[in-house]
């Protein structure tokens, strides 16, 4: 997701514009405003981050998005069959809706912002993409705004939506036509299908992408090379005209033919665009003609382990080749070992470059390692689950230098992102443990932001927050507190309020999570634990106060977060709801060792603290005023030998003034 302010609908009143800081679906009271200026410009987040409930962000689309430049007359190509756009356009404006029905990168975003740009109006609306953070998916939190188009892109929907949901949002569009707005909804035909689909049969229109040449053409032309128009007639593009590729593959050429220094290099273009094809399936048909060459399936797996470890050690390649070789169960035993051809004859075998220790493909052919590993999964696409958990296992493998398992899995996120291939994300995700999780961090970290993957990567987040699984809810915290939540610390402090549910209370993971976020954005944690503590933090049990505790008591398990807490805690009502979570945690079984060792690092820091030590004091006097808590007081304030440590008799002391104070308040 790119950095895009927030912008959504009042709940309260669906016609009217919300106020700064409103979020779809959440009490504009309830709503932090906080904003953040950084290294990619300004991203602010004026939204509520909700621990529970469906909510949407609503991203402004405008003159930074591609696609709005994409869409503009002049440069905009219609789609191959000329009448579907205008049909879309006929429906949107009688139904509010419509459903571009597509593949990922067929260019229907760009059309859905085309459309939306020229819907019927005084002017051109306001845009806006919508990322929704739902249990599962429901028109409820949709925002309706006055003259506003919003594009929803629901490709890849992980789990089937609600019987309803068609006929909800075919209401919903009538409910924007009416305010003179529009919803674009983006989906792939494999997915936009069953029961609950067919109310949404009459507002949905299956789009293709547009000619190949002539976005070539546009784009080229609108980038500042119309001189070089002129090439896409040489007959070395012929083949590609002929197959008439996707709108994303087209604009992946106009790119390359932009990028090349002179028509010189035009071939050079079009075996990149090509994926190097011919290159590597002459690579994959090499045989030796001497005695002593390896195999033909020797070579092809040398060939793909260089192309995973492009850069790696010679080792490492030879051990992954092997390691492809055992799971095609060809493993060999030390005899076989030695009497088949060397190391150094198999990787000439496969074309491998030796540069000192190190091993590469041609490094003429520009991206020729990741156009290998490509080839391989288009080429065997039955044996996609043996290449992953091949690869996987070869980043994995604590016998492969921590350098070299990096490649492999920057090599497999690559991979994944020009695939979409979640299977790989996901095998990364899950196979990459104990010392080598850092690996998995970094990819994810890489593709939550990926324009393809993100949206799937922060779902995964998000659903893995939720798990009861230690190594799912480990890789959600390191991820949420990396670089990833300082980008989106709306995002991340969601999925660290929900893994604080499944973690030990007080898990030091957590707590350094926290005191990142704190250190990036003190405002937003703040309101927002403040914000969870009101809604949940009073409910009777419940998965909702589990994960709201835990995430208090990770924010103020740090100097950062107490710093935090005790500059909050001058306001009145935040006092209160702090004191009751304590209250709350001093209750709960499972949460006394971790608040009492809590307590005990603010005895350590304040006690001989003369500008803090009577503000904490007479915040926790509030914590123990019940007498029922005076018991786990005592575990405090007596140390070995009976020694009463000063700092807690004083503790002590008020809390008894307190609640006399208050017993008499309440009987006066």
């Amino acid at each position: 997701m790119s950095d895009r302010s927030s912008e959504v609908s009042d709940p309260t009143d669906p016609a009217k514009p919300p106020p700064q800081g409103a979020t779809a679906g959440a009490p504009p009271s309830a709503t932090p405003e906080f904003h953040q200026y950084g290294d990619h410009g300004v991203q602010a987040y004026n939204y509520a981050v909700h621990l529970n409930g469906d909510y949407v962000q609503a991203l402004p689309i405008d003159g930074r998005d591609s696609a709005y430049g994409a869409s503009e007359d002049g440069r905009f190509v219609e789609p191959r069959e000329p009448n579907r756009l205008p049909d879309a356009a006929k429906i949107l404006e009688a139904h509010g809706v419509v459903v571009l029905c597509a593949p990922a990168g067929s260019g229907r975003r760009t059309a859905a912002v085309r459309l939306l740009r020229g819907a019927a109006g005084p002017r051109e609306p306001e845009l806006f993409d919508l990322e929704p953070e739902w249990s599962k998916p429901g028109t409820q939190c949709l925002p309706v705004r006055s003259a506003t188009g919003y594009v929803l892109d629901l490709s890849d929907l992980p789990d089937e939506p609600p019987a309803r949901f068609g006929q909800d949002l075919v209401r919903h569009g009538a409910a924007l036509r009416e305010r003179g707005s529009s919803l674009i909804m983006l989906a792939t035909p494999g997915d936009w299908q069953g029961a609950w689909a067919e109310p949404t049969g009459d507002v949905t229109v299956r789009l293709e992408s547009p000619s190949a040449r002539r976005l070539v053409e546009a784009e080229l032309v609108a980038h500042g090379h119309r001189g070089r128009v002129a090439w896409l007639t040489d007959e070395k593009l012929a083949p590609i005209w002929a197959a008439d590729p996707s709108a994303r593959e087209a604009c992946r050429l106009a790119g390359l033919l932009g990028a090349v220094k002179g028509r010189e290099q035009l071939k050079e273009a079009v075996d990149r665009f090509g994926d190097w094809h011919t290159t590597v399936e002459k690579l994959l048909d090499r045989r030796g003609a001497v005695d002593g060459s390896p195999s033909l399936l020797s070579t092809r797996v040398t060939v793909w382990a260089g192309a995973l470890l492009d850069g790696g050690r010679r080792g490492s390649v030879v051990r992954a080749s092997d390691d492809l070789l055992a799971s095609l169960g060809r493993a060999r035993g030390p005899a076989e070992v030695l009497t088949d051809a060397t190391s150094s004859r198999r990787l000439q075998a496969a074309a491998i470059e030796p540069v000192g220790d190190r091993a590469h493909h041609d490094r003429s052919c520009q991206g020729l390692p990741a156009a290998i590993l490509r080839h391989l999964w288009d080429e065997f696409p039955t044996q996609h689950g043996l290449l992953t958990t091949w690869a996987v296992g070869v980043a994995a493998n604590r016998s492969v230098p921590e350098d070299d398992a990096r490649l492999a899995s920057e090599a497999l996120l690559r991979l994944a992102v020009r695939r979409h291939d979640r299977n790989v994300l996901d095998a990364l995700a899950t196979g990459l443990t104990g010392p080598r999780r850092i690996l998995a961090v970094e990819a994810l970290t890489k593709a939550a932001t990926d324009a393809e993957l993100g949206r799937y990567v922060r779902d995964r987040l998000l659903n893995w927050a939720e798990s009861n699984n230690a190594e799912k809810l480990d890789l959600v915290v390191d991820v949420c507190g990396g670089p990833w939540g300082s980008e989106q610390p709306g995002l991340a402090l969601t999925r660290l309020g929900k893994a604080a549910g499944g973690k030990e209370f007080g898990a030091e993971k957590l707590v350094d999570a926290f005191q990142e976020l704190v250190r990036q954005v003190p405002g937003l944690v703040d309101k927002t634990v403040v914000q969870w503590l009101r809604k949940h933090g009073t409910e009777a049990g419940g998965k909702a106060r589990r994960q709201v505790l835990g995430a208090f008591l990770a924010l103020v398990s740090s100097d950062t977060g107490t710093d935090l807490v005790l500059a909050s805690a001058c306001d009145a009502t935040n006092r209160e709801h702090f004191v009751l979570a304590w209250q709350v945690l001093l209750s709960t079984d499972d949460a006394v060792d971790a608040v009492l060792a809590q307590l005990t690092s603010w005895q350590e820091r304040f006690e001989h603290d003369a500008d803090h030590r009577d503000t904490v004091i007479a915040l926790l006097a509030e914590v123990f005023a019940p007498p029922r808590l005076r018991l786990r007081l005592d575990r405090l304030l007596v140390a070995e030998g009976a020694v009463v440590r000063p700092f807690w008799r004083d503790i002590l002391g008020h809390a008894m003034q307190h609640y006399s104070l208050v017993r008499k308040a309440s009987e006066a």
